[in-house]
């Protein structure tokens, strides 16, 4: 059940960089005192104790989580995560970037993220099912459809998602289930990474073409935190684009000339893992790579300036939050290198769980071509608003990015509490 990850660099704490990266906007902006420190705080934190009972019938404590960001433009929507070493400090910077997100793509959402403190590797399958059951239980006093809904995240896939869906409902009974990422047989996306892997080639395609680059021999790496960079991959592929690289949770792999797409995926469809594909590998550097694009989900703060020193890519997409830090952001800015950021990169995966919350409380089927056209549509929009602003004000697309968060999130509070 671990879950591997691409070899980038040494990890640092998002909980400063997303500090950093707020302040730059709000002194754009102008912000109050009063509003930045409003806007800075989570509104709820649950810290909880979550026994586990071994096989070998020892009892074990794992500290448990659940941050709120900001709820005030709507039900809250977070990532839960079964990582080792997990902090407050980091779902804190996870709640607020979720927020962020959400007011880039507009959807009438904010910011929440939990998780379990634990190492997956060192359970068996069955006691990762009892320990994740249990934390959704001691959770089940703050989640609610109108609320606080769970999302998956790292070692938190469709079957763990199923097991605290499933513990919910058993303790909230005739209520909405508020946890998204289920398996479609119970009431989840069809082809969830799928979807948002479409959308988010689509944006990777617009703002190479938009930096002058032809998609036709693009060379382009892809690493994600999930199964979603070989769908990226193939997206990219049938658009012309030559996939030098993929690394994605449980391994990695790469070809100077040209992944051949087609083979990994009939292996991925046998074994559902890069593990045994001729060239495969538990890491990959992929910041080192000869490439043109570099479409980069990773932990947070894992492009720090070395690893931007190092980066031959002209076109860097941040597909997850907070993965490269302020100054290797600087960095790169210098060098030239375009950096669609995290607040635009990684929206597909927002709008999709808008899409699925929308058709949990609608009591709808959803459509796996609707959703996507809503999905690709909703994020070119937001890559454009905030390509709009950053040309109009001569700033960063990040920067752009967070001073449009903050003004729709700003915009609300002073509403709630005039």
């Amino acid at each position: 059940m671990a879950q591997g990850t691409a070899a980038v660099g040494r990890r640092e704490s998002g909980s400063s960089h997303i500090r950093r990266y707020f302040d730059m906007a709000a002194d754009r902006l102008g912000l109050h005192a009063e509003m930045r420190w409003l806007l800075s705080v989570p509104s709820r934190e649950l810290t909880i104790e979550v026994p586990l009972r071994r096989d070998d019938a020892r009892l074990q404590l794992f500290r448990g989580y659940r941050v709120q960001h900001s709820g005030v433009r709507g039900p809250l929507i977070g990532a839960l995560r079964f990582q080792s070493g997990l902090e407050l400090e980091t779902l804190r910077a996870a709640a607020e970037s979720m927020t962020w997100r959400c007011a880039v793509a507009n959807i009438p959402f904010g910011g929440a993220a939990g998780g379990v403190a634990c190492d997956p590797a060192q359970l068996n399958h069955g006691e990762f099912e009892r320990l994740a059951r249990r934390y959704g239980a001691r959770l089940r006093e703050m989640l609610g459809i109108y609320h606080d809904v769970c999302a998956p995240g790292v070692n938190a896939g469709s079957e763990t998602m199923s097991w605290i869906a499933d513990e919910y409902s058993a303790l909230q009974k005739d209520s909405l289930v508020p946890v998204l990422g289920k398996p479609l047989r119970n009431g989840g996306l069809p082809e969830r990474e799928k979807l948002f892997a479409a959308a988010t080639a689509a944006l990777i395609a617009r703002a190479a073409r938009d930096s002058g680059m032809s998609l036709n021999g693009l060379r382009v790496a892809v690493a994600s935190l999930d199964r979603s960079a070989f769908h990226i991959a193939s997206a990219l592929d049938r658009l012309g684009c030559v996939i030098v690289a993929i690394s994605e949770a449980g391994g990695g792999l790469r070809c100077s000339t040209g992944i051949h797409l087609h083979s990994l995926g009939a292996h991925l469809s046998r074994t559902g893992s890069l593990t045994g594909f001729e060239g495969a590998a538990e890491t990959i550097d992929v910041h080192a790579l000869d490439c043109d694009v570099l479409a980069l989900g990773a932990p947070e703060g894992t492009l720090n300036c070395a690893v931007a020193a190092q980066l031959q890519a002209k076109l860097v997409v941040e597909t997850s939050e907070l993965v490269i830090t302020p100054d290797a952001d600087h960095h790169l800015a210098k060098q030239g290198i375009l950096v669609v950021p995290d607040l635009v990169g990684s929206v597909a995966e927002v709008l999709a769980a808008n899409a699925e919350w929308s058709s949990m409380v609608q009591r709808s089927s959803p459509k796996a071509e609707k959703i996507q056209q809503e999905i690709e549509t909703g994020l070119l929009r937001a890559y454009e608003q905030v390509g709009e602003r950053s040309r109009r004000n001569q700033i960063s697309l990040r920067t752009a990015a967070y001073a449009i968060a903050i003004e729709r999130v700003a915009r609300c509070e002073r509403l709630r509490v005039a």
